[in-house]
């Protein structure tokens, strides 16, 4: 019998985070034999508590901060409740569909005093190496006890340079892996480089499953009718003016999950209680998808959905722009990547996605290959 455990960003209220953690214990299961297991081992990433005289602190220093953001802490504070009615639908996914540790882990020190206990251990997808998030020793296994296999399946660094003290960071941590992997090209070259080992580019876990395998997990949205599907996790205009322009065009009505603030407003029509089955039912049924989110465009191009991509920050190298630059190349589809608009007439098009089929089934492929090998399986 063969154990394995992947930590990664799993337990937020996030559709790409908790996806991306079921779809690489979905990958891994394939190749199991009836007798292994594999679990996401259930790490919370809960910040150290502070006293309340240091919390007043960090209010009061923090205050100019809240008195220019005044419109947006106060609209999230209205819609407050609604906010919260997808939490129990995550949960309940969560529970009914991932097989997670029994022990719950709130720090990286509970994880160093009791490990669970693995043969293979595995750091997992979304940015779980991102400088720009911060280093955590968690997510470079620190506590795997010695002489068990580490390996890392498509870790994102978000970022395309480093600091000499994260590439410092990341050479001394590195060492520990028998298998390396990247979600990005760019990210590949900078861990083989600091490492001195080979880096498999590999797909994010959520387009090993495919179509079909997502739509027996997907529920159908309760909407009549054509419409155009919003899901913004940044704050910017230029987007949401394309969206207010492209539903004129095609007279068809527009939806929005709303995670940011700018979002939240009784003009628009607000889907609430949507949780990961629901998020993949309402882009899977959408005329199109506009969005800023990595994961997002990710399951509109497994799904074959025409999309719009956007950034949530200025130039391609900026946050965590370069990991979505990165992506839409590999895939034959940067054009759908808008980066500016002022207002002009659209010249929509749907996306014709035989080309992309075709790339991503080779992705496919060298991602499962670099899977079997860590299991023991090529």
């Amino acid at each position: 019998m063969k154990k394995l455990g992947i930590i990664t960003y799993f337990y937020y209220f996030n559709y790409g985070t908790m996806l991306q953690g079921f779809a690489l214990q979905h990958a891994i299961e394939k190749f199991l034999n009836s007798d292994d297991k594999v679990e996401l081992i259930d790490y919370r990433f809960a910040e150290k508590k502070i006293s309340k005289i240091e919390l007043i602190r960090i209010r009061i220093r923090r205050f100019f901060i809240y008195f220019t953001q005044i419109k947006k802490i106060l609209r999230l504070t209205k819609y407050k409740n609604e906010q919260n009615l997808r939490k129990p639908i995550f949960i309940k996914f969560a529970k009914e569909n991932v097989h997670l540790t029994n022990k719950t882990y709130y720090y990286c020190q509970d994880l160093m005093q009791d490990p669970p206990l693995y043969d293979i251990y595995i750091t997992g997808s979304d940015q779980t190496w991102s400088p720009k998030i911060g280093f955590n020793d968690a997510l470079f296994l620190k506590f795997a006890p010695k002489g068990r296999i580490r390996a890392a399946y498509a870790p994102s660094i978000g970022v395309a340079s480093l600091t000499p003290e994260e590439e410092d960071y990341l050479t001394k941590n590195l060492a520990a892996y028998e298998f390396l992997s990247c979600r990005e090209d760019y990210g590949s070259k900078i861990l083989s480089k600091l490492s001195g080992q080979e880096v498999t580019t590999v797909l994010d876990p959520t387009l090993l499953m495919t179509a079909e395998d997502w739509r027996k997990v997907a529920i159908r949205p309760q909407i009549e009718g054509k419409y155009i599907l919003c899901y913004f996790l940044g704050d910017r205009q230029y987007y949401r003016k394309f969206v207010t322009q492209l539903g004129k065009q095609l007279k068809t009505q527009i939806y929005y999950i709303p995670v940011s603030y700018q979002d939240m407003s009784n003009k628009n029509n607000l889907l609430w209680e949507i949780g990961p089955r629901e998020f993949l039912g309402l882009i899977d049924n959408a005329s199109v998808v506009c969005t800023d989110s990595f994961h997002g465009m990710a399951f509109c191009t497994n799904l074959n959905k025409t999309f719009y991509g956007f950034v949530k920050h200025r130039g391609a190298k900026a946050g965590d722009n370069s990991r979505i630059y990165d992506f839409l190349d590999r895939m034959g589809l940067r054009k759908r990547l808008i980066t500016e608009y002022k207002g002009e007439i659209i010249n929509f098009e749907d996306i014709d996605f035989k080309e992309t089929n075709i790339r991503l089934e080779k992705e496919r492929v060298v991602s499962d290959n670099f899977l079997k090998r860590i299991i023991g399986k090529d």
